[in-house]
């Protein structure tokens, strides 16, 4: 059975303004979800326009304030336009989670296609870096600036048909750690989630139930689904402005 979130009484994120990457369905809806409920007044991307309105309904019907921007995250442009939408809706912001991601190149390096290769990695890579970047003013006013990031284990132990993705998820968490050693100076912590092995997008009308993996390669591992990966979300967001930097947070089972 799936874990509920714990209780959002205390609105331990009112006040604050957080944007999530790839915030229309799966681990980036849920997540927004979850801040919301906590107090905040949340911003998502996506590259769908329906699927912001589906999480942006969500939101209001529970009360939260929700804000959303179509947007293609791979350019550097498109990063800016979307902080400066935040910036022009909300005047303030002061998390981040770079969400958005994907894997579109589960072959094998003699046997993938070097576009799809590439493109794996801007979408998991570059994308955090543009709006990193960008979102770094707005940050820099904030009295418990955050930055986070969705990382995975597969930065950390590729299989052999996504080697796009965990370099990129590597990458990823080397750009973590460079992030909080240069931003600690403006009073941001940077932290890196990985949530192990999720059923992020359950078809609407489908159940799912967490279990654990009996075997193989995965023996040992949770597989949970896109709700109870929320409350390490809402931890790590709760911290105090002086709280961990430069660390990892994982759900997983097994030695990463």
């Amino acid at each position: 059975m799936a874990f509920n979130a714990p209780s959002m009484t205390g609105k331990l994120l009112k006040g604050r303004v957080a944007l999530i990457t790839g915030g229309g369905r799966g681990l980036g809806k849920a997540i927004a979800l979850a801040y919301a409920k906590g107090g905040a007044k949340v911003a998502i991307s996506s590259r769908t326009q329906s699927e912001i309105e589906n999480t942006l309904e969500l939101i209001r019907e529970a009360g939260g304030v929700g804000f959303g921007f179509a947007v293609d995250l791979v350019t550097e442009q498109g990063a800016k336009d979307l902080i400066s939408a935040v910036d022009s809706e909300f005047g303030q912001l002061d998390l981040v989670f770079l969400n958005a991601g994907g894997n579109i190149a589960k072959k094998s390096i003699e046997n993938v296609d070097t576009f799809d290769w590439l493109q794996t990695v801007e979408i998991n890579l570059y994308t955090a870096f543009h709006v990193a970047k960008a979102s770094l003013p707005l940050l820099k006013k904030s009295h418990h600036g955050q930055i986070l990031t969705m990382g995975s284990g597969m930065g950390r132990r590729p299989d052999q048909t996504s080697s796009a993705y965990s370099a990129a998820k590597a990458g990823l968490w080397s750009l973590t750690q460079s992030m909080a050693i240069e931003f600690a100076q403006y009073g941001i912590t940077v932290n890196e989630m990985i949530p192990g092995p999720v059923n992020a997008n359950i078809p609407e009308g489908e159940n799912f139930e967490p279990y654990i993996v009996k075997e193989g390669a995965w023996e040992n591992e949770w597989f949970k689904g896109a709700d109870d990966v929320v409350p390490m979300a809402v931890f790590l967001a709760s911290q105090h402005q002086n709280g961990p930097s430069g660390q990892s947070f994982a759900l997983n089972r097994r030695l990463l």
